[in-house]
């Protein structure tokens, strides 16, 4: 009966993972086939809110060039260059008011380098290296008046706790 036992224990457990493990696939796929499709389709008017106010989206999903987006008032909101439709290179956004917001590199769609992200008032909010996609390095952190207010070093997206 122990046997048994642990049989059944086991194909019930392997069928309720391969229930699960579908349902998730099922969504990602959803999700990326979504994704796909608003980038064939992309129409700046369809974006509406908080999220289209500051999405990038590239014209298709295989676009190769530069991009350029602009607030209303004519001042360079974000720019950079897509590789295959995915972001590459330097990526800079900024602010309504025309100063930079931030600044970040990618390598084929991953934060890949340096970042520096701004104060509305200019001054540096923080600054730190991305390695894949993960922060991966001392995170330096100021107050709006440029005053160092905290720093935290990160291995692969998890802090060390090592700070120098």
């Amino acid at each position: 009966m122990n046997k048994l036992f642990i049989f059944a224990t086991l194909t019930l457990l392997t069928v309720l993972f391969s229930k699960c493990k579908n349902t998730t696939n099922t969504g990602i796929d959803s999700i990326k086939t979504d994704s796909l499709a608003q980038s064939k389709n992309h129409n700046p008017a369809k974006v509406s809110g908080e999220l289209g106010k500051y999405s990038i989206v590239p014209p298709d999903a295989d676009y190769t060039g530069d991009y350029i987006d602009k607030y209303p008032n004519g001042v360079i909101k974000f720019s950079g260059f897509f590789r295959f439709g995915k972001r590459h290179g330097e990526w800079m956004a900024f602010y309504e008011n025309g100063l930079k917001w931030s600044d970040c590199f990618y390598d084929q769609g991953k934060k890949h380098g340096a970042t520096t992200v701004f104060h509305p008032n200019g001054k540096t909010f923080y600054t730190g290296w991305y390695k894949n996609d993960l922060k991966d390095s001392l995170w330096l952190f100021y107050d709006s008046l440029g005053k160092e207010v905290d720093r935290r070093a990160y291995r692969n997206d998890i802090e060390t706790g090592l700070v120098y």
